[in-house]
C-alpha cells in the first residue's frame, strides 16, 4: 500500500516536534507507551532498579517503572501511540 503523503500543515507541525525534541535538555529521560494516546516518561537513572525488578518475576515495564518511583510524567499526544514490537 503506498503512503499518502503528509499536508503541508502536518509535515511543519511534525517538524515543529522533531525540533523541540531535539532540545531535550537532560540525558536522562527515557520514555514508553502502552499502546494508547499517553507516552510515559521515566528517569533513566533508575534503569538497573527497573531492570532488576523486571528479572525478579512476573511484572511488566510500566510497573516496573512505578514500582521503582522512576516515572515522571505522562504527556497526552493528539493522537495514539501503538506500541509494537520489531
Amino acid at each position: 500500500m503506498k503512503k499518502k503523503p503528509l499536508t503541508p500543515a502536518e509535515r511543519d507541525w511534525l517538524a515543529k516536534l522533531q525540533s523541540l525534541l531535539n532540545e531535550c535538555p537532560s540525558d536522562r529521560l527515557g520514555a514508553y507507551t502502552i499502546g494508547d494516546a499517553d507516552i510515559e516518561i521515566y528517569d533513566t537513572r533508575y534503569e538497573s532498579q527497573i531492570n532488576e525488578r523486571l528479572e525478579s518475576g512476573n511484572v511488566d515495564f510500566c510497573s516496573a517503572v512505578s514500582d521503582t518511583g522512576a516515572g515522571l510524567i505522562s504527556l497526552k499526544m493528539p493522537f495514539c501511540v501503538h506500541s509494537t514490537a520489531g
